[in-house]
């Protein structure tokens, strides 16, 4: 006789992962215009910054741990979003900063100084790629898995 498997208790996941991801959005757009108002630079500024939201979504992460545990990949669903929000307002920034710096005097090579010699590369290329394997880590993990992080 085979006792079967009863599946966790669900979760909403829209209730639970569309106020994380507006949120998300939200915490990235006054980063950003944290970074353009102080001239576009990253700076230490910049880094504490997306620390401190770093440290948010880890805290959110601990605070829905239960209810992400009930949803099916919800911790990956949960990662993707922090990754798409934050890398890609840093490369949204990135590529609106280089289309004005190409539009002016030095044109492609002042643009190119500016991604490639300065903290942007970091912001951007390093930290998309870095994130972007651990994340890639985690789906795998996370499809072997069938949806459930234990």
């Amino acid at each position: 006789m085979s006792t079967p498997t009863l599946a966790p208790p669900s979760t909403n996941a829209r209730a639970l992962l569309l106020p994380y991801a507006l949120g998300l959005l939200a915490a990235a757009v006054v980063l950003q215009a944290v970074i353009a108002l102080a001239g576009g630079e990253i700076t230490v500024r910049a880094g504490v910054l997306t620390a401190v939201l770093g440290v948010g979504i880890a805290a959110w992460l601990l605070r829905h741990h239960r209810e992400l545990a009930h949803v099916r990949f919800g911790f990956v669903v949960a990662h993707s979003l922090a990754f798409v929000m934050v890398t890609t307002s840093f490369n949204a920034h990135a590529v609106i900063r280089t289309l004005q710096l190409g539009a002016t005097d030095g044109g492609f090579e002042v643009a190119a100084q500016e991604l490639l010699a300065t903290p942007w590369f970091g912001a951007t290329l390093v930290m998309s790629a870095a994130w972007g394997c651990g994340l890639l880590v985690h789906l795998v993990g996370s499809v072997l898995g069938r949806g459930w992080d234990r």
